[in-house]
């Protein structure tokens, strides 16, 4: 039995056994064993967490779609009408329940999730030091919070649309192909992330600001950042920040920006999904989806260009481009290729200037506006920008979403930063000549919509998914 075969979501395991691995982890000696004998050794577990880390590094995951799926449902790019036919249905917010993109997400991130559950089960029954044990588990927990918080972003109401009772999704904690769980609400997901992220911190507390490509506890701190600031819990967004602003990041330098994003494992990141040559995914690249050759499908929107001081932002000098095969329109620059591969990226999952942002905001919103600003103008003067001050209230808050909606452009924040703060999103660059049509150029955070539908392969698969679909799907 492969491990892919224990994706805990029956209705994905067939197609995991068929697409659910590159060809690199194909060729891993632990997958081509029966899990019991391949998770009996310090070594064998080992490979498993190698085997882990590689999910996140398929197109449907961090390899192109989660970023796509942030950007293209937002306001900052548009899909040009000359395209090859991917995203359309989230673009358009269009989803039916039976959606490729929305199951392809879905498959890849339970895999994911699959993969630190048999790496947690197995692990207490390794012959190995407590170090070594901790080491292991603590990445395992680590990858399954991260999972289960993409999850929720995608296919559930955020935590403020509901206090956390809304329908989340399933949680599963063990290995176990018989199950058919059912969802678990918003509230009882964030408090397994919340728990697997600080029982990471300790695990891994040997770890520092050095290891950036496998987890430390200080990427347990930044995740938990970001996850508190979803879900509204100030203090604990300082109080995570301030662990992760001790440690020794940097903002990365004007002069190392423009190639920032072709060179993995720099001072500024966190953790990383990092690629190799050898694991390029061709065609598949995140760049591609930008850049000609590749398909060129995504355009940068005016909507994002006009916030921009172009003169002075170091960002827009770097990143914005006019793209190469219409240049009356624009393109995104940052992802041209790694190791000379066209688009291929090591994906900065979590780094220095979220965290600050995130602070920033968490001290917006608990009426701390000088250590808001503080934070905030550590991000624009390092990124070329006058610093401001005197804002105070709302005004502090929608400049702090601006300069992340900047910094983090084409990094899939922005669709999720409109949802999760109530703004919804409001397209003025919106079915133009030089774009894919929509029906609908604005929606609000609650529409039915602003949420990705269960995969009814899933559903019918499960009967403990039978009933749960998300509204209007």
């Amino acid at each position: 039995m492969k491990f892919s075969k224990y994706i805990l979501i029956p209705a994905v395991a067939g197609a995991m056994l068929v697409s659910g691995c590159n060809k690199k982890l194909e060729l891993a000696p632990g997958d081509s064993l029966p899990a019991e004998s391949a998770l009996s050794t310090l070594k064998g577990v080992n490979t498993a967490l190698v085997g882990m880390y590689a999910q996140l590094r398929k197109a449907n995951y961090y390899g192109r779609a989660f970023f796509m799926y942030g950007d293209v449902s937002g306001d900052d790019v548009y899909i040009s009408k000359t395209n090859s036919n991917r995203y359309i249905s989230t673009f358009q917010r269009n989803y039916a329940a039976n959606d490729a993109d929305a199951l392809g997400i879905w498959t890849a991130i339970y895999s994911a999730i699959a993969q630190a559950n048999n790496i947690i089960q197995a692990i207490d029954k390794v012959n190995a030091t407590p170090d070594e044990k901790a080491q292991v588990r603590g990445q395992a927990q680590f990858i399954r919070a991260l999972g289960y918080f993409d999850l929720l972003r995608i296919y559930a109401k955020p935590y403020n649309q509901g206090g956390g009772a809304q329908a989340g999704v399933p949680l599963v904690l063990k290995v176990d192909v018989k199950a058919t769980p059912g969802r678990n609400t918003v509230e009882e997901v964030y408090t397994q992330i919340i728990k697997d992220l600080t029982e990471a911190q300790t695990l891994l507390v040997n770890t520092d600001e050095s290891v950036k490509v496998n987890a430390s506890k200080y990427a347990a701190a930044a995740l938990l950042s970001r996850v508190y600031l979803y879900k509204g819990d100030y203090a604990n967004v300082i109080t995570q920040a301030n662990t992760v602003t001790g440690a020794g990041y940097a903002l990365t330098s004007a002069a190392a920006l423009p190639d920032f994003y072709n060179n993995p494992e720099g001072a500024e990141e966190i953790f990383t999904v990092k690629f190799n040559l050898v694991e390029s995914l061709g065609s598949d690249n995140l760049g591609a989806m930008y850049l000609r050759p590749g398909y060129g499908d995504i355009r940068v929107s005016p909507d994002l260009i006009n916030t921009f001081d172009k003169a002075k932002d170091l960002r827009y000098a770097a990143f914005i481009r006019p793209f190469s095969a219409a240049p009356a329109e624009f393109q995104n620059n940052k992802y041209t290729g790694q190791d000379g591969a066209l688009g291929m990226y090591s994906a900065k999952v979590l780094r220095l200037a979220e965290v600050l942002l995130n602070r920033a905001e968490a001290y917006a919103k608990s009426s701390k506006p000088v250590e808001a600003l503080a934070d905030l103008n550590a991000v624009k003067t390092r990124r070329g920008l006058t610093a401001v001050s005197g804002l105070t209230g709302d005004a502090l808050i929608d400049e702090i979403l601006a300069e992340k909606r900047r910094e983090f452009m084409f990094e899939g924040f922005r669709f999720f930063d409109l949802i999760r703060t109530g703004k919804g999103v409001s397209k003025n660059y919106c079915n133009q000549p030089t774009e894919v049509s929509v029906t609908r150029c604005s929606f609000p955070a609650d529409d039915p919509k602003a949420i990705a539908p269960i995969p009814q392969a899933e559903i019918d698969a499960n009967p403990g998914l039978r009933g749960q679909q998300n509204k209007d799907y």
